[in-house]
């Protein structure tokens, strides 16, 4: 027979110290898991049982702190989406290649200013030299090279080689503009680049980005392709619907491996547990990102008469990245767009915090994905509205109401005027410029929750004003 005694004081302290050390950790733990779902519900695909999807992760001081998978990385086989899938990186490889050149340039091999030529003398001699920083930033003027592989017959840039495209550059006999006037995104800028390291460093691109970046930092699983396709069963398939993709016949998703297989523009092989590696470099490993890379990569890029590089967009443009401020906090990001993987990468140098969607399905949109990933873990992405207007806005001058509701998706608008005999219904999404936008027209919150600026074009800016609401809590008729 066993005899249960009261606890004494004694133990009865202990127990309740440790539960106060259990409760809180147990309670963190299900926020955590909580969070973690509302992370997978964000890039996950309610309709299709087997389907391509995303892989999510947010960073805190260079550690993943949170990640979650969702869809297939090949859906013959079955293979889920893991955090040491591979993804084909199009352009977030560009930060990589960057960064192989700052590694040459901090070691004194190479140089921002130095005339292109001096590598690459199968280049013409153009109106004005071409710098090294032009190349990086953007304002060489140098063509796309993607795009003249298309113009030049090639549907499928999968199938040239790096050669092809470097002989179609080396045939072009000017520029698109004069070299160091403007920003104009280019490939083939990147592709030159990474030549460029490869004959300064006397290997292979890829061979160098190993040595001096991948092996350095243990990313485990990351490489640059070489004239050479992807090793198979290790990475995610692009996938299009059926119904969007060229000559689909049967599935709801057909394959698109039509990625480049070069690298310096694209080319770059990374999974979630490779970013883990190099945003711990960033954050206080600084055995790749030295204070000196950092500075080159993270320094706006220049016109040549000493002007910032503007984007187009609101950010500069550094070392592969895009740089600058949104709704007042500084951003570093990049996306990576190929037919059939989406990409998007954004850090927040101010909290320490970073945030990456890789997707293998073409026909989602990953910044959307990854406002939605950022919201699941409740960090407000940077320059969306900080206000949600709702309720009944009504424009005298228009002589139209807009009766708003919000979810954390963006608005609904109901629209009613005199001049329509049925309430028009329209879908506002939120932009990184602070306002909604749906087709050409934007509504843009003030400041001041009782009223809103509507604009289409040239047409507007038109004042709307909040109803107030009446006695019994509904909104009085619009004057």
């Amino acid at each position: 027979m066993t005899v249960h005694t009261p606890a004494g004081p004694a133990r009865l302290h202990r127990m309740v110290k440790t539960l106060a050390l259990i409760l809180p950790l147990a309670m963190a733990g299900a926020s955590a898991q909580a969070s973690e779902a509302a992370m997978r519900q964000a890039i996950a695909d309610p309709l299709h049982r087997a389907a391509p999807g995303c892989v999510a992760g947010r960073f805190e001081e260079g550690r993943l702190v949170q990640f979650a998978a969702a869809g297939f990385a090949d859906i013959d086989k079955g293979r889920p989406l893991g955090r040491d899938t591979l993804f084909y990186g199009a352009s977030l490889s560009k930060q990589f290649t960057a960064l192989a050149a700052a590694t040459l340039i901090a070691d004194g091999k190479l140089a921002l200013d130095d005339d292109v030529r001096r590598y690459l003398p199968e280049l013409p001699r153009y109106r004005a030299p071409i710098t090294v920083a032009m190349l990086m930033h953007h304002t060489s003027g140098i063509r796309d090279s993607l795009g003249l592989l298309r113009m030049a017959g090639m549907s499928d840039v999968g199938r040239a080689s790096k050669q092809e495209a470097l002989q179609l550059l080396f045939r072009q006999t000017d520029t698109a503009f004069v070299p160091g006037t403007r920003y104009d995104y280019s490939n083939g800028g990147y592709l030159l680049l990474a030549e460029i390291v490869e004959r300064v460093s006397g290997m292979s691109f890829a061979e160098y980005a190993h040595r001096a970046i991948f092996a350095p930092l243990g990313m485990p699983n990351a490489y640059f392709l070489d004239d050479a396709s992807p090793r198979p069963g290790t990475f995610a398939h692009g996938y299009m619907p059926a119904d969007t993709a060229d000559g689909a016949e049967g599935g709801r998703f057909v394959r698109r491996d039509t990625f480049p297989r070069f690298s310096g523009s694209g080319g770059l092989m990374l999974s979630m547990a490779d970013l883990e590696r190099y945003e711990a470099d960033i954050e206080h490993g600084h055995r790749v990102f030295t204070p000196e890379v950092a500075r080159i990569l993270l320094t706006p890029g220049r016109y040549s008469d000493g002007r910032e590089v503007d984007d187009g967009r609101g950010l500069s443009y550094g070392g592969g990245l895009h740089i600058g401020r949104k709704g007042g906090r500084r951003v570093v990001r990049h996306g990576g767009s190929a037919e059939a993987l989406k990409h998007a990468y954004l850090r927040l140098p101010d909290t320490r915090q970073a945030f990456a969607v890789l997707c293998n399905r073409g026909d989602w949109k990953a910044s959307d994905r990854l406002a939605r990933v950022m919201a699941a873990s409740g960090v407000p992405a940077p320059g969306l509205p900080d206000a949600q207007p709702v309720g009944l806005f009504h424009s005298p001058e228009l002589d139209a109401d807009y009766r708003i509701t919000a979810d954390g998706a963006g608005l609904t608008v109901q629209v009613t005027s005199p001049l329509v005999e049925e309430a028009q219904i329209l879908r506002f999404a939120p932009k990184d410029d602070g306002a909604y936008h749906s087709g050409a027209t934007t509504i843009a919150p003030t400041g001041d929750p009782a009223r809103i600026i509507v604009s289409r074009g040239g047409s507007g800016p038109i004042a709307f004003t909040r109803v107030p609401a009446g006695p019994a809590g509904n909104e009085s008729s619009a004057p």
